[in-house]
C-alpha cells in the first residue's frame, strides 16, 4: 500500500474517457525524440496501404479505394481493428505498476490484428483526476515492436501542470486519429488498457531525528492495558490449577 511508504493514496479515478474527451492537450515533446531523454526503438515496417488483404469468406475480402490523401485500404467490415499488447511492464505480476517521479518509465508493446499500417503513431498519459494529459510524443515512426524510455523528471517539472501522486493511463494511438475516434476494421483503434501510478518520495530523515506520528500517550495506555490483561489471565489460570488440584486430591 502507498501509505505504507509515506506516500498519499492513488485517488485518480479510472473514468479514462472523461480525461481523455476533456482535457487540454500539452505536447511536451516532439515530433523528434529527444536523446538521452524520451527515446523509442522498434522494428521497422512497410506501409501496407496499398497492399490487399487476403482469406476465405466474403467478409475477409478487401478493396482499395482512392482518396483526395493516401491510398486507404477497405477491409472486411467483419474484421476487427487493431489493437496494442503491452510487454513491458509485465503486469501479470503487478496489475497496477507503481513509478516514482523523477525516474525513467520503460513501455514496450507489439500489435495484433493489424492489417492496415498506421502513418505514425502518438504516445500520452491521461488523468481523469485532474482532467489533464500529457503528450509524451507525436508522429512517432511505426514499428511493429517498440520500446519507448519516459523521462518522468522532464514532465514532472512543468509549472503549470506538474505530475502528481495519481493513478495514470496509458494512450496509444495512430497520429492521425483523434482519441475518441473508432477505428476502421483492420486499422489501429486507440489504446488505453494500461493504468500505472505515479508517486513522490519523502526526504530522508535522519533516524536521530524521526518520530512516530501515532506512537503516543494513546499508544502507551494501550501497552499497559495489554500488559494488565495478561496478569490478571496468568492470576486466572493459576487459580484454576491451584482449585483442580485440590479437587482431585493430587496435594
Amino acid at each position: 500500500m502507498l501509505t505504507a511508504i509515506g506516500i498519499s493514496p492513488l485517488t485518480c479515478s479510472t473514468n479514462t474517457n472523461t480525461a481523455l474527451n476533456t482535457a487540454n492537450t500539452a505536447n511536451l515533446n516532439t515530433a523528434q525524440v529527444e536523446t538521452g531523454t524520451d527515446t523509442a526503438t522498434g522494428d521497422s515496417a512497410k506501409n501496407t496501404g496499398d497492399s490487399k488483404a487476403t482469406g476465405t469468406g466474403k467478409d475477409s475480402k478487401s478493396t482499395t479505394k482512392k482518396t483526395h490523401g493516401p491510398t486507404h485500404t477497405t477491409f472486411g467490415a467483419n474484421d476487427p481493428a487493431g489493437s496494442v499488447a503491452i510487454l513491458t511492464p509485465k503486469t501479470t505480476a503487478q496489475p497496477t505498476p507503481l513509478y516514482k517521479i523523477g525516474d525513467f518509465v520503460t513501455f514496450g508493446w507489439n500489435y495484433t490484428g493489424l492489417q492496415g499500417t498506421p502513418t505514425a503513431i502518438d504516445v500520452l498519459v491521461s488523468c481523469s483526476e485532474v482532467t489533464e494529459t500529457w503528450t509524451l510524443t507525436q508522429n512517432m515512426s511505426f514499428a511493429t515492436k517498440v520500446s519507448y524510455v519516459w523521462d518522468t523528471n522532464k514532465d514532472g517539472d512543468v509549472a503549470h501542470k506538474p505530475l502528481g501522486v495519481q493513478l495514470y493511463t496509458l494512450v496509444i494511438k495512430d497520429s492521425d486519429a483523434a482519441i475518441s475516434d473508432r477505428a476502421d476494421p483492420g486499422y489501429l483503434d486507440t489504446f488505453s488498457g494500461l493504468q500505472f501510478g505515479l508517486y513522490t518520495p519523502q526526504p530522508y530523515t535522519p533516524l536521530s531525528d524521526w518520530k512516530c506520528v501515532g506512537c503516543n500517550a494513546g499508544s502507551n495506555h494501550s501497552g499497559t492495558q495489554a500488559v494488565g490483561f495478561a496478569l490478571t489471565m496468568s492470576i486466572i489460570t493459576i487459580a484454576t490449577f491451584t482449585w483442580f488440584v485440590a479437587g482431585l486430591g493430587l496435594h
